[in-house]
């Protein structure tokens, strides 16, 4: 047989035949703090190669893929037969009972990062009996060779020409100013009654290990921020708006658009070729309708992220 599935283990010297994303890079997975984990891979003995995987972290009988983190699921080689993605489950899901696993849960990347392979995925997981537990709406800007304003509702345009106006800037900042960034999106979270989703310790970890993979941005006013954003450099070819925020005092500005015309423009300078602006939802799975008719005045494009369940 050419494919092999194997747990917990790699051969040595074989190389992947697929794009890793950050989120499911080994060392970014090992910053979430569980040590209990089945990491479950395809290989091709013939050419040497690393044809698919995934990776679960195990806590109180649950597979989770991800655990705390966007998301997890599947990588594979665009070549692979959906046929061997049915038998590498059944594979998968027997080691996980025989590990006394009672429920999986795995969460996909965005339809927009790799349409055809989301399909295949879901395919797979509902044949197997999964649910889908959460379809979540997404947004993100195709980035091409329009301008940024060119795709905005007059609305949104207007608005800008307002930031500019102004002599606001956008920004990349560097990583001296990591806390101060970090700081103002925690009092943009406070004003709605949230809490950020990365503490300052797990923030400098990500900052120490990926650096080139967590710019962040700014538009300020003078020394001023009027908006920030944390930015994950998920893929060479995509770039995730993380935690934008702007305080509400600023609401008659609208930073935020100016926030995202700079994150598109670097998006064009890097050779970025999309811009991720994030789910709408809520985990109740209620859509947050001012959000998304935000993105959609500034040319968001609409898809889905889907949340999967399964008790074994």
């Amino acid at each position: 047989m050419t494919f092999d599935f194997l747990v917990d283990r790699l051969p040595f010297g074989y190389a992947f035949n697929f794009d890793n994303y950050l989120f499911n890079k080994l060392r970014h997975i090992n910053i979430r703090g569980i040590e209990d984990r089945a990491d479950y891979f395809i290989v091709n003995n013939i050419k040497k190669r690393i044809e698919g995987k995934i990776h679960f972290s195990l806590k109180d009988n649950i597979a989770y893929s991800p655990y705390k983190s966007l998301f997890g699921s599947f990588e594979f080689s665009p070549r692979i037969h959906p046929n061997l993605l049915v038998e590498f489950w059944a594979f998968i899901e027997q080691d996980l009972r025989n590990r006394k696993i009672k429920a999986v849960q795995i969460i996909s990347y965005g339809e927009c990062y790799a349409p055809k392979k989301v399909q295949v995925v879901k395919d797979v997981l509902e044949r197997a009996g999964f649910l889908i537990s959460l379809r979540a709406m997404n947004h993100h800007l195709t980035v091409d060779d329009r301008i940024f304003e060119s795709r905005m509702h007059p609305m949104e345009v207007r608005r800008l020409a307002k930031c500019h106006a102004a002599g606001f800037e956008f920004c990349q900042e560097p990583l001296e100013q990591a806390d101060e960034i970090y700081t103002y999106l925690q009092q943009c979270r406070q004003e709605q009654g949230l809490n950020l989703s990365i503490s300052k310790e797990q923030w400098h970890e990500y900052l120490e290990l990926f650096p080139q993979n967590y710019p962040f941005f700014t538009i300020r006013c003078s020394d001023e921020i009027m908006a920030a954003t944390i930015a994950i450099r998920v893929h060479r070819h995509i770039l995730y708006s993380f935690l934008p925020g702007s305080l509400r005092k600023y609401k008659h500005f609208s930073p935020t658009v100016m926030l995202n015309e700079g994150l598109y423009n670097y998006c064009v300078d890097q050779g970025i070729e999309i811009l991720d602006l994030g789910i709408s939802t809520e985990k109740n799975g209620k859509d947050q309708r001012s959000l998304i008719a935000f993105k959609e005045r500034i040319g968001g494009e609409k898809s889905y992220k889907y949340f999967f369940e399964k008790q074994l």
